[in-house]
């Protein structure tokens, strides 16, 4: 059984930044990861051809300057001279097969008498839709303004608490606005899986978690054993319930109340000169079998150009594939290349706040089992980071 000073279940960026804190404070870390590659929705694959590599992006898509934690990762891994900007490229609306931009599609006259109520409401125990209606008027949140926000986790935001979904971080001036990668966000992945002192092992699917003698033993499906005194889990909420339902159960079936949604992701490349869609940011179209169409066209390629489309759940291939000829304009043989990929997102409601309190109140007894992922504080980037860095000065103090 391989001994460690800590095991992490999940090798996203919420187990990679915390086995990074792990790994500086001098301890034996490992991480263990399900699929073949690292990185969980950092997930760039890349495609080569006749000596050209195009990479795209199936589950984040953009940093920004108000993640200080995960650029102090970055700088201390030394690939901050990788990032580049983003080009700008307008967000749009797809529907009855044109694009167009969001302004000419809302209401200006319910807009301009709505929106003074940004100035005196306050987000606190209201719902996306509760809230953001009030601010850009109903018929624009539900014809237009509904559709952006269903697209950042992929499924219907409606009852998701206002304050969760956009927070207001503070700024790094030496940093661009929004930025990326040279080689997308999953090089930050390889980079801190680089890390002396860490160990990243992957296609090992936990199966198991006991605590023996104070120490818990992970054994995985295909026969692999580790030890460690010390547990992270960074798994969707309901994998992370079921592992500890033998050491842990009242944590486990806290964590079992929350809810999630997958998130079927299909990604193609297209040679440049055959597609006329003029460059986008993203394609949003309301009430369609996607929740979002979202574009390489922000780092322009000589060659190629990328388009990764989320699906909603359970749509059979040739539904997907179909579309996806419809929306670009063009026939599968004029596609390149395709990558599939499946995330796990939490559904968030009103009320986690509670929930999360008295999830820490729980974890205050257990020191050397630490949570993280994208359910605690919100899904963006910043607050998987800063949640294992939370859990990490738990750990030390």
């Amino acid at each position: 059984m391989m001994q460690n000073d800590v095991v992490v279940v999940g090798g996203g960026i919420s187990g990679l930044s915390l086995a990074f804190y792990c790994v500086q404070a001098g301890m034996k870390t490992t991480i263990l990861e399900k699929n073949d590659t690292i990185g969980g929705s950092f997930a760039s694959p890349s495609y080569s051809a006749n000596g050209k590599k195009f990479w795209l992006e199936l589950g984040a898509h953009t940093c920004y300057s108000s993640y200080q934690n995960l650029l102090e990762i970055i700088e201390t891994c030394g690939i901050k001279d990788t990032i580049i900007p983003r080009a700008k490229v307008p967000f749009t609306l797809f529907m009855n097969g044109e694009i167009k931009s969001i302004v000419s599609q809302l209401n200006i006259l319910e807009l301009l008498v709505s929106v003074p109520n940004l100035f005196k409401l306050k987000k606190d125990g209201l719902s996306v839709k509760s809230y953001y209606s009030k601010i850009v008027g109903e018929r624009n949140y539900r014809d237009v303004v509904s559709h952006f926000f269903n697209a950042v986790p992929s499924q219907v935001t409606d009852d998701f608490p206002a304050d969760m979904m956009f927070k207001s971080r503070e700024k790094r001036k030496d940093v661009l606005k929004n930025y990326t990668f040279k080689n997308g966000l999953q090089s930050v992945a390889r980079a801190i899986s680089a890390r002396s002192g860490l160990n990243v092992f992957t296609n090992q699917n936990v199966s198991s978690v006991r605590y023996v003698d104070g120490f818990y033993e992970i054994r995985t499906a295909d026969g692999g054993e580790y030890s460690a005194k010390t547990l992270v889990l960074a798994t969707p909420s309901m994998i992370s319930s079921k592992l500890l339902q033998e050491t842990n159960p009242v944590i486990a079936n806290q964590l079992g109340l929350l809810k999630a949604a997958d998130v079927d992701s299909l990604g193609v490349i297209v040679h440049k000169e055959n597609i006329s869609m003029k460059p986008v940011a993203a394609l949003i179209s309301p009430n369609d079998v996607f929740f979002s169409v979202v574009s390489r066209d922000t780092v322009p390629d000589e060659n190629y150009r990328g388009f990764v489309f989320h699906f909603k759940p359970g749509l059979d291939d040739k539904t997907k594939r179909s579309r996806i000829t419809e929306v670009l304009g063009i026939g599968m043989s004029k596609i390149e290349h395709t990558v599939s990929k499946l995330n796990t997102v939490p559904s968030l409601q009103l009320g986690h706040h509670q929930w999360l309190e008295k999830t820490d109140s729980l974890l205050k007894k257990e020191k050397n089992l630490l949570l993280t992922g994208n359910y605690f504080g919100g899904m963006a980037i910043e607050d998987c980071v800063s949640r294992s860095r939370s859990e990490f000065d738990r750990l030390r103090r």
